[in-house]
């Protein structure tokens, strides 16, 4: 199934070759979680990301069990820092 992956400035090097901006359609296996497309790009699991789902946040304990669907929206960004 095929989704839309939204990333920024240091998640972004993990769209697909060829991509361009910040966001990419990917497609990914039928049943996939935050977690599965996160390992399948090869975002390392231990950082730290604000991750949501069609815009709404997807907090570590869901990122395993929250189920994309075709044409869903998932963005993987940076954490937030103050200045």
């Amino acid at each position: 199934m095929r989704i839309t992956l939204k990333t920024a400035s240091a998640t972004a090097k993990y769209l697909p070759a060829g991509s361009r901006g910040a966001s990419a359609i990917i497609t990914v296996a039928d049943g996939a979680t935050p977690s599965d497309v996160m390992s399948q790009l090869g975002i390392p699991p231990d950082g730290t990301y604000l991750v949501t789902h069609n815009g709404a946040a997807v907090t570590i304990a869901k990122r395993k069990t929250v189920i994309l669907a075709e044409g869903d929206t998932l963005a993987v960004m940076p954490p937030l820092r103050g200045g």
